[in-house]
This record gives structure tokens, C-alpha cells and sequence, in this order.
């Protein structure tokens, strides 16, 4: 099952929402090709900088258009105490809210047991966050492990990295991030279904069946490729 049953896009607004600096502002996010094409306003030109480095850790995307976000200072909130006692360092270098993310990601990616898996990676202050999915207990501990000896990281939240058997095969995503799955010999929708969603109910099947123009959910041939579309809200959504 994909590890959050939610597709690239899903996957990247939710990490945006969830960024403490991005969350402030309305920014429209969505995937087309790979691509993340943000738009919206934002203060300073720094943001959009942000916006891409968050893209880029989400698994699935390989590139980000920004060009439709406008840098505007009328988009700035007002100034808290804190933030105006904060002015005063304003000309002094700050430290990429991502840094650690980044580090995180060039280590994983240059580790080949871990390059072509499922993994999203976040960051929330000095705490990174992994998402996804890894072969074996092995690699999930080697993934943390490569986290953890990032300098500057705190902890490392794997309570959404599963463990799941071929986990890299999840990883073939169509233009929309959807995963996409090709038929082998003996598979059977309902059986697909289980595997992506934990259900092999006719709800479950047909929303593969639905969004592959199948109408008949019995009639699937060898070498078929399959989008599997994610759910509203992850692997806890019930399907019925």
C-alpha cells in the first residue's frame, strides 16, 4: 500500500500547511508532469526559495515553477514585539529554514540501498520527518540512522515510514503522482486493491476500475498498466 494512499500533489500541500513559515500565507500548490506549480503572493523573494526546496523533498516531483507567485510586501503579517526586536538582525545572514531537509535528502539519495524509494522528507525546526516506504527493517534503520547524523537534527519522526516488501516498485508515479502499477499473471483487481488500499472490497476495486475507464473490473490483461489513485485522507480512509 502506498505509504499515505495520497497522491504527489496531496502530499505536497500537506507539507506546506504543515511548514511553519509557508502556512501563513495562501499559496495554491499542485502537480502536473512532475512539475510543482505554485501560485499565490508571498514578501520576500526568499519564500519561493522555500516553496521549492519543500517541493523537492517530496517524493515523485523533479522540478518547481514558481514563476506565479508574486513577491509583494503588502502580503507580510504584522509585526509582532518579537518580530520587530528581530529587525534589528535583519542584515545579518540567516540560516536556510531547510538546511537540515536538504542535507537529509543528498545523504539518502546517495545511499544506493535507499535512492529509489518512496520517501518524503520534512523538516519542523530541527526535527525531520520521513514518509514513505523502504524494502526491509535494514533500510528503515539505515534511514533514520542517515538522518540522525545530519548535524543540527534533534530527532527523526519515522512514524510514518513503513516497512513494505518492493517498496521501490510503489515509486512508478504517473503525471498526476498517482503510483501506477502493471498487471502480472494471476493478478486480480480485488487483490491490487488490497495491496494499495488494505481493502478488497467492491468500493476499493472500482475506484481503480473508476479511474482507469474499466468497465468491467474482471476484464484486466498481462502488461495492463494501472493508475491507483490515492485517497482523501490516507490508508485510514475507510473504503467501503
Amino acid at each position: 500500500m502506498w505509504p499515505f494512499g495520497k497522491n504527489t500533489q496531496s502530499r505536497l500541500q500537506e507539507a506546506i500547511k504543515e511548514n511553519p513559515v509557508l502556512n501563513k500565507y495562501k499559496i495554491d500548490a499542485r502537480v502536473a508532469k512532475k512539475v510543482a506549480i505554485f501560485k499565490g503572493e508571498v514578501p520576500r523573494e526568499s519564500l519561493k526559495n522555500l516553496l521549492e526546496m519543500v517541493a523537492k523533498g517530496i517524493n515523485g516531483i523533479e522540478k518547481s515553477d514558481t514563476s506565479g507567485v508574486k513577491v509583494s510586501a503588502a502580503t507580510a503579517a504584522a509585526p509582532t514585539a518579537a518580530t520587530k526586536i528581530g529587525k534589528i538582525a535583519q542584515s545579518a545572514p540567516t540560516e536556510d529554514p531547510l538546511a537540515k531537509a536538504k542535507a537529509v535528502w543528498t545523504k539518502l539519495k546517495a545511499e544506493k540501498s535507499l535512492a529509489n524509494n518512496p520517501i518524503d522528507i520534512l523538516q519542523r525546526g530541527d526535527v525531520i520527518v520521513l514518509r514513505g516506504a523502504v524494502d526491509s527493517a535494514d533500510e528503515f534503520n539505515k534511514a533514520k540512522s542517515l538522518a540522525t547524523s545530519v548535524p543540527g537534527v534533534s530527532s527523526v519522526d519515522t512514524s510514518g515510514l513503513q516497512v513494505i516488501a518492493h517498496a521501490s516498485k510503489l515509486n512508478v508515479t504517473d503525471d498526476d503522482g498517482d503510483v501506477v502499477y502493471t498487471i502480472k499473471s494471476g493478478d486480480t483487481l480485488s487483490a491490487i486493491a488490497l495491496h494499495y488500499y488494505g481493502s478488497a472490497t467492491p468500493g476499493a476495486y472500482m475506484k481503480i476500475a473508476n479511474a482507469n475507464g474499466l468497465d468491467n473490473p474482471n476484464k484486466i490483461f498481462v502488461g495492463q498498466k494501472l493508475k491507483i489513485p490515492g485517497t482523501v485522507a490516507g490508508p485510514d480512509e475507510k473504503i467501503a
